[in-house]
């Protein structure tokens, strides 16, 4: 842990309660599981498994996502050597990351953006969840990662999705449509994904950056709103431990909307979470942002925050 800035350990000796602090530390010095769902569209989870086990790969179920696998390797070079990645069958992805679309809950008459899709984890997560029906806009604002973003899509098969090369703060359907359901993935510090095996991962830490991050994730919030029905789910999240990124912008959003939104509470059973932060720093947040969930990080997950609103 000496290796991190001492200011991030003491801020996180803040965020997390003290009976967890000294199981999400050591998180840090763990290798995670590596994780994957099977892509309906393309295959079969029965036909995938059937064929891994085969190959004597052995995976674990995970109790809340009948899709999602633990897989009892070492490496994803081995898993690649399978062939079921390059055909779309299966996609690498952390635990943590599957549970925003799980929320979200598009269903195939749905009309959903993904503001901030690349590199198509949730989004082909989104059309599987859809069984490739309805209709799906995906925005990207970095060209590379667009590109990424159009290529997993195609591997996937998915085919209910328009992509956009567009900053989500400013983007505007041609059609000029409101959304059913918003998925707002905000780019954000990476907290959750720090490791001290990885050290290019915290290299770049600062309150600054922090600071950077919440006025870019307050853009995305409030356009994603405008774009949304009355009626309609929008579900922010991020993979950090930072209360600005977090429970300061889910409160900024609320104070903003002048009410016109409320938070519905978004827990899923059998992930372990810890409490929302309702005081930082000398400010107190609106109670509701109690209804957020946080995912308490360990060999499995990564530490995410996430909040449903709902559009009065």
């Amino acid at each position: 842990m000496n290796a991190f800035p001492p200011l991030f350990i003491e801020r996180l000796n803040v965020i997390i309660p003290p009976e967890n602090i000294v199981s999400v530390l050591e998180q840090f010095s763990v290798k995670k599981k590596l994780a994957f769902r099977v892509n309906t569209l393309k295959a079969k989870v029965s036909e995938v498994l059937e064929y891994l086990q085969a190959q004597n790969f052995f995976c674990r179920p995970v109790s809340w996502n009948s899709k999602a696998f633990l897989a009892d390797i070492d490496s994803v070079i081995d898993l690649n050597k399978t062939g079921l990645m390059a055909d779309g069958k299966i996609y690498i992805q952390n635990l943590s990351s599957m549970l925003p679309a799980l929320i979200l809950d598009p269903h195939p008459d749905d009309y959903v953006l993904d503001l901030c899709a690349a590199p198509g984890s949730k989004t082909s997560q989104m059309a599987d969840l859809m069984s490739n029906k309805g209709e799906i806009v995906a925005v990207e604002h970095i060209k590379p990662r667009f590109y990424k973003l159009k290529s997993v899509l195609s591997i996937s098969g998915v085919l209910n999705t328009q992509c956009y090369l567009s900053d989500g703060r400013r983007f505007r359907h041609p059609r000029g449509e409101l959304f059913d359901k918003i998925l707002v993935d905000a780019p954000c510090s990476s907290e959750g994904r720090f490791s001290c095996l990885a050290p290019k991962t915290y290299a770049y830490w600062s309150i600054r950056k922090i600071k950077e991050m919440q006025k870019k994730q307050r853009g995305l919030l409030l356009a994603a709103s405008r774009l949304l029905k009355s009626g309609g789910t929008l579900v922010y999240a991020t993979c950090t431990f930072a209360p600005e990124e977090n429970e300061a912008v889910v409160d900024w959003l609320l104070r903003k909307a002048d009410n016109s939104f409320h938070l519905v509470p978004c827990t899923i059973t059998g992930v372990k979470d810890y409490r929302p932060i309702l005081h930082w720093q000398g400010k107190d947040f609106s109670s509701e942002v109690k209804k957020c969930f946080r995912v308490l990080p360990d060999h499995q997950m990564d530490g995410f925050f996430i909040a449903c609103f709902k559009k009065d």
